[in-house]
């Protein structure tokens, strides 16, 4: 890890310990995302044509390592005074990226080692934040895993970047509430029945073979979810896709980090403005498929479908 070029070993007597990647790489929270909710219609009516993040926090845990406490304070003292300089500092901490954070606080400090022990190790977490989002245009995955077919976005099975899931869905299936009804204080009209939108919670994990893939994959993925309008999600259990738009992650835990072996584990959430795939207020919609040229009833491959 370098922090403006400066490797912090040589500099500060400092290593960045296992855990600084988690908020590193932790997808940024998109701002309030402003709508109408008609009391006649399901769900919202978002605005979704600017897409904006919160400035995201990011935490480091240092160890440092001094022989003395004279060579001690000398690395802490330059380091606290190099990160507090006016401007933001560029930490290099993943090849071919550059993160831009100013210093925010020193959110905890651990002396395992007194000073009068010969060797003085230290622990250390410093907050920082970044206010201007890293993410490149990368639109495509690479390689991925061979699992298919439980989501896909825009498209593109979720196996391609590399994501798998683990839970049940149950988040999904979960039915949507119900929009109040109209009422003039006495009596409650029940003629029209409509409901909310919907937040579904996507427990993942992503695998890849190299930095570089993984970096793709992640950052692809990111592209995918966070693009002007709402996105195409299918999902398997529902056997078809639904609209969303993406909205925060909760947690992201790097499980491991090697060059040839890499998988994080991470919770996304998705608001969905309509639930399309099942009926309220005793209406039921019924799914065909039809050709592409005269809307007649029609098989997968397209073909229409004729009846003796």
């Amino acid at each position: 890890m370098t922090i403006d070029g400066k490797n912090i070993y040589k500099e500060y007597d400092c290593t960045l310990l296992e855990g600084s990647f988690d908020t590193l790489l932790k997808y940024p929270r998109r701002k309030s995302v402003s709508y109408r909710n008609w009391a006649e219609s399901d769900g919202i009516d978002p605005d979704l044509s600017v897409v904006e993040f919160d400035a995201r926090k990011v935490q480091f845990e240092f160890l440092m390592d001094a022989y003395s406490p004279d060579q001690f304070w000398r690395s802490y003292r330059k380091l606290i005074s190099d990160l507090s300089a006016t401007g933001y500092r560029a930490f290099d901490v993943i090849p071919g990226i550059t993160h831009k954070l100013r210093l925010s606080a020193n959110s905890a400090y651990n002396m395992p080692v007194p000073f009068n022990a010969g060797r003085n190790l230290s622990t250390f977490s410093l907050d920082f934040v970044e206010d201007d989002l890293f993410i490149q245009p990368v639109l495509y995955p690479v390689n991925g895993i061979s699992l298919r077919g439980h989501y896909a976005i825009n498209g593109i099975d979720f196996g391609e970047f590399g994501i798998g899931s683990d839970d049940e869905q149950d988040d999904i299936l979960k039915y949507p509430a119900m929009k109040d009804p109209f009422t003039d204080g006495r009596t409650v009209d029940l003629s029209l029945i409509k409901t909310q939108h919907k937040q579904i919670n996507l427990s993942l994990w992503m695998l890849a073979g190299s930095v570089e893939e993984f970096m793709n994959n992640y950052q692809a993925f990111f592209n995918q979810l966070t693009g002007p309008g709402t996105q195409d999600l299918y999902i398997n259990t529902l056997a078809g896709s639904t609209q969303v738009y993406y909205t925060d992650c909760s947690n992201f835990t790097v499980e491991k980090w090697s060059s040839d072996e890499i998988g994080v584990r991470f919770t996304i959430s998705l608001v969905v403005p309509v639930v399309s795939w099942i009926d309220a207020g005793g209406d039921v919609r019924y799914r065909v498929l039809k050709d592409p040229d005269l809307g007649l009833l029609a098989d997968e491959n397209g073909k229409v479908i004729v009846f003796n």
